[in-house]
């Protein structure tokens, strides 16, 4: 009996092959995306699955840094890490993010990034053209920094979508921490 071999004229994949689009990866586990974009992506998946469709995907949504909650004027580069890839999944899943490192009037301040738990909300609002904001804040524990994000609309500061979630204080994650203004909690 004679086995015959059918090839397809497909080109085969090779590992530096990529998609053209982003999608959202299946199930973001900390252990297999990196532990920081693990629970950020988590993160974000929980808020868009909260929202559900009262938020539409073409509304304009600008992201901000999380800030340290012990002092709203300050972050660090987990901060601004955490609010970049919350941002990057909110736009795997079809949400229209404005990119506020392009614009020259947005909160930059040196080393500290776009904040935007302030009272100028408003005057982001107009000046990025957005319907909603995603920020966030931090806080240091002993050995667990602890995250609250938010999806706040600008017409009624109404919170659309809302999660918090923890990160263990190891290696990568007090390093990310010192990059910044924050002031870390002693070892353990």
């Amino acid at each position: 009996m004679a086995l015959t071999t059918l090839t397809g004229c497909a080109p085969a994949q090779t590992e530096t092959s990529y998609p053209l689009i982003s999608q959202p990866s299946a199930a973001g586990s900390a252990a297999m995306q990196g532990e920081v974009l693990g629970a950020s992506y988590a993160a974000a998946d929980a808020m868009i699955a909260n929202m559900g469709k009262r938020f539409p995907l073409y509304s304009p949504i600008i992201a901000s840094s999380f800030v340290n909650m012990d002092d709203l004027a300050d972050t660090s580069a987990l901060g601004r890490l955490v609010g970049r890839q919350m941002s990057a999944r909110f736009t795997q899943s079809g949400f229209a993010m404005v990119e506020s490192n392009l614009r020259t009037n947005m909160l930059i301040q040196p080393g500290v990034g776009e904040l935007a738990l302030t009272r100028e909300l408003d005057k982001i609002r107009k000046e990025h053209r957005a319907d909603a904001i995603l920020a966030g804040s931090y806080s240091l524990a002993r050995n667990r920094v602890y995250f609250h994000a938010q999806l706040i609309r600008f017409k009624d500061s109404k919170v659309m979508a809302a999660q918090d979630f923890s990160l263990p204080i190891g290696g990568n994650i007090r390093e990310l921490l010192r990059k910044g203004a924050a002031t870390l909690p002693p070892r353990t």
